[in-house]
C-alpha cells in the first residue's frame, strides 16, 4: 500500500494546491479586476467570484483531510488496524488539520459574502482569513524539517505558493468570467477592460513565481550537478519547462492585451485571447501537478550517494539499438519479484521486458506522428486513419506489457493494481483506446463539427500528467531516478502536443499552423525516447 498511498497522495496534493489556488486566486481577482470595474461589471461577478472562492477552498479542505487519511491507511497492520492514535499526534497531522479547518473557514466566509458581494469590507475579511490558509500550508513542506533558516523558507515557500496561486486561481476566475459573458453583455462588454486589469496582475505574480523559485532552488538543489542527477532536480526542470510553456503563451496574451489598449483591437481580445487563455490555464495545471510531485522527493542537496552523472542522464535520452524481442516468459515470470512490492528492484529480465515494452510503443507512436503529419500536410487520404494506430498499442499494453499479471500471468488482474506503477499503466491503456476511437472519428467527419474534437488534446494532456506522478520505487535510488528521466520528458512533451492541438482547434486556420506543427512534432520526439529507452 505504500506506493500507492504515495501515488494517492500526489495527486490529492495537486488537487488542494488547485483548490488553495480557486480561493485565493479568486480573492486577488476580485480585489484586482472585480471591485475596481463595478460600474461596467454587474454585481453577480463579484457573486460569482465568492462562489468560486468557497468551491475552491471547500477542494482543500476535503482534499487535504484526505490526505490526512492516507498515512494511517497505509500504515495499517495486519489485521487491519490503523494507527490513529500515534499519528495525530504527530506534527504534520497538526498542521493538516489545522489547514483543513481554515479552509472550511474560508468556504463559510465565502459564502456569507455572497449576500453582499459588493462589500470591500466583507471582501477584506475574507482576504485575512484566506492569508491564514495560506500561511499554514508552510507546515505541509519540506521547508518546515530543514534544519538551517526554517523560518526563511517556510516564508519563501508561502509566498511563492500564494503567488502561484494568484497567478492560476485569477486565470481559472477570468475563463469562469469570460464563459458567463457570452449570456451577459455587460460582462462581454467589460471583457478588454477585465483582460487589461488582469494582466498586470498576472505579470506580477508570475514574477514572484520565479524570484521565489529561483530562491527555492538554490537552497534545495545546491548545483547543477544535483540539479541533473537527482529526481528532485529533474521535477525542478519539469517545472521550468512547464513554466517556459505558459510564458510563451502568457507573453502572447500580453501583447494582444498591449494592440487592444494601443489601437482598439477588439478583434483580438474576443478571438484570440481567450483560446490562448485556456492553453496557458492548462499549462498551468500541469505545472500544480509537477509542483505536487515534486514535494514527494527529498531535497536534491540530502541525495548524495545516489547522484546519476550527467554522462548516464545523456545515455538515457542518446539513440540506440531498439529492442524489439521480449524475454523468454517462463524465466521471466520465475524471475520477476511481486509487482506490488515496493522495495524491488528490477533484475536483467525486468530491465529487458521493460526496454521491450518502451521500444515496441515507440516505433508505434513515431509511425502515428508521422501519418498525422501527413494528415496535416499532404492530401493523402488514408493517413487520416492515425489514430487506429494507437489501438494496436493498446493491444500490446494489455496483453503482453504486464508479462507477470493478467492474462498470462500469475498475478490477478486486480490484486495488481494496488501497484501506482500497473495501475498507471492500466489507465494508459484506456486513454489510448479511449485516443484511439475517438480521434479516428473525429479525422473521419463523425465527430468533427461536436465538442469530440477535443478529446485529443485532453487526453494527451492527462497522459501527460500521469507520466509526471510516476514512480517506480520509494527508494531514492539511482536507477529509479533515470528510469523517470525518460517520463518526465514524455510527460512535458504529451503536455506540449495537448496545447498545441487545443490550440490548433480553438485559434483561426491560418494560426493554426504553428500549434499543429508543435503538437506533430512532440508526438514525433515522444516516439524516439520511447524508441531509444534503455533502463
Amino acid at each position: 500500500m505504500i506506493l500507492l498511498a504515495g501515488f494517492l497522495d500526489v495527486i490529492f496534493d495537486a488537487v488542494t494546491l488547485a483548490g488553495l489556488a480557486g480561493a485565493a486566486g479568486g480573492i486577488a481577482f476580485a480585489f484586482a479586476v472585480l471591485l475596481p470595474l463595478r460600474g461596467p461589471l454587474p454585481s453577480s461577478a463579484l457573486r460569482d467570484a465568492a462562489a468560486g472562492v468557497a468551491l475552491g477552498a471547500a477542494t482543500v479542505a476535503g482534499f487535504q483531510g484526505a490526505r490526512l487519511l492516507l498515512a494511517p491507511w497505509s500504515l495499517a497492520d495486519e489485521q487491519g488496524a490503523w494507527p490513529l492514535g500515534p499519528f495525530l499526534e504527530t506534527g504534520f497531522a497538526h498542521a493538516g488539520l489545522l489547514h483543513a479547518g481554515l479552509a472550511v473557514a474560508v468556504a463559510g466566509a465565502a459564502l456569507r459574502l455572497r449576500r453582499r458581494p459588493g462589500s470591500r469590507r466583507g471582501w477584506t475579511a475574507l482576504a485575512l482569513v484566506a492569508a491564514a490558509l495560506v500561511a499554514s500550508r508552510a507546515w505541509l513542506v519540506h521547508a518546515v524539517s530543514r534544519p538551517d533558516d526554517r523560518a526563511l523558507l517556510m516564508t519563501i515557500t508561502d509566498l511563492h505558493q500564494l503567488a502561484a496561486a494568484v497567478w492560476v486561481g485569477g486565470l481559472a476566475h477570468l475563463l469562469a468570467l469570460r464563459l458567463r459573458g457570452r449570456r451577459d453583455p455587460a460582462r462581454a462588454s467589460a471583457w478588454p477592460a477585465v483582460l487589461a486589469r488582469f494582466s498586470r496582475l498576472a505579470f506580477a505574480a508570475v514574477a514572484l513565481v520565479v524570484a521565489t523559485g529561483l530562491a527555492l532552488a538554490w537552497r534545495y538543489v545546491g548545483g547543477v550537478a544535483a540539479l541533473v542527477g537527482t529526481a528532485y532536480g529533474a521535477m525542478v526542470l519539469t517545472k521550468v519547462a512547464l513554466l517556459g510553456m505558459a510564458l510563451v503563451l502568457a507573453a502572447q496574451n500580453r501583447r494582444a492585451v498591449q494592440r487592444w489598449r494601443r489601437a482598439g483591437d477588439r478583434a483580438a481580445a474576443d478571438l484570440r485571447i481567450p483560446f490562448l487563455v485556456e492553453a496557458e490555464a492548462g499549462a498551468a495545471i500541469a505545472l500544480l501537478l509537477a509542483a505536487a510531485a515534486l514535494t514527494a522527493q527529498p531535497p536534491a542537496v540530502d541525495v548524495t550517494d545516489q547522484r546519476a552523472t550527467l554522462a548516464e542522464v545523456a545515455g538515457v535520452l542518446a539513440p540506440k539499438v531498439p529492442r524489439l524481442v521480449p524475454p523468454p516468459h517462463g524465466p521471466m515470470v520465475a524471475a520477476s519479484p511481486s509487482s506490488v512490492d515496493p522495495y524491488a528492484q528490477p533484475g536483467p529480465l525486468d530491465r529487458w521486458q521493460s526496454d521491450f515494452n518502451h521500444n515496441v510503443a515507440g516505433i508505434v507512436v513515431l509511425l502515428a506522428a508521422v501519418a498525422a503529419f501527413a494528415d496535416r500536410w499532404s492530401r493523402l487520404r488514408v493517413a487520416r486513419h492515425w489514430p487506429l494506430l494507437f489501438l494496436l498499442l493498446a493491444a500490446f499494453l494489455l496483453l503482453l506489457a504486464e508479462p507477470n499479471g493478467w492474462p498470462f500471468g500469475p498475478e490477478g488482474f486486480f490484486e495488481v493494481l494496488t501497484s501506482p506503477s500497473v495501475l498507471q499503466h492500466r489507465a494508459a491503456t484506456l486513454l489510448v483506446v479511449a485516443l484511439a476511437v475517438l480521434e479516428w472519428r473525429v479525422r473521419a467527419g463523425r465527430l468533427a463539427g461536436t465538442r469530440w474534437r477535443f478529446a485529443f488534446p485532453v487526453l494527451c494532456g492527462v497522459g501527460g500528467a500521469l507520466l509526471l506522478t510516476h514512480s517506480h520505487s520509494v527508494l531514492a535510488s539511482r536507477w529509479a531516478y533515470l528510469v523517470e528521466v525518460s517520463h518526465n520528458a514524455i510527460g512535458v512533451l504529451a503536455v506540449a502536443a495537448a496545447l498545441g492541438a487545443w490550440l490548433e482547434l480553438r485559434l483561426p486556420p491560418r494560426e493554426g499552423r504553428i500549434p499543429a506543427a508543435v503538437w506533430t512534432a512532440s508526438m514525433g520526439l515522444v516516439g524516439l525516447v520511447l524508441l531509444f529507452y534503455r533502463e
